[in-house]
């Protein structure tokens, strides 16, 4: 009986650990994953898109409010998120240089849940 766990404890211990979420890019842009929840930045001249996904689901954008934090060298600004469909949030005409820090932080309106990531922008 021991040697029966001691193999299924060390196969366990052998098995590559699986991500919940889908860490490859479905948008082209930079993926970060928080727990459960992944999300994607993408930066275009239009602006910058932020999609969510939770455990495989999109999760809707509408009845949430975001930002984001950019902090570039000492410079630190916000930039708010809208929501604009399925799990994408956009801030059109924003522009995030390369080398920026940047914190999302998503509100569900109605129970005031919080949502954060951060990217170091490639």
């Amino acid at each position: 009986m021991k040697i029966r766990f001691l193999v299924a404890a060390l196969a366990a211990a052998a098995a590559p650990a699986l991500a919940h979420g889908d860490d490859k890019p479905r948008h082209g842009g930079q993926v970060v994953e928080v727990g459960d929840t992944v999300f994607e930045m993408v930066r275009a001249p239009a602006g910058v898109s932020l999609y969510v996904m939770e455990d495989g689901d999109e999760v809707p954008s509408a009845g949430m409010t975001g930002k984001l934090i950019v902090t570039a060298g000492a410079k630190k600004s916000e930039i708010a998120l809208m929501p604009v469909g399925k799990n994408q949030f956009t801030a059109k005409g924003a522009k995030i240089a390369p080398g920026s820090r940047v914190g999302v932080l998503l509100i569900n309106n109605k129970t005031q849940a919080r949502q954060t990531a951060q990217f170091a922008i490639k």
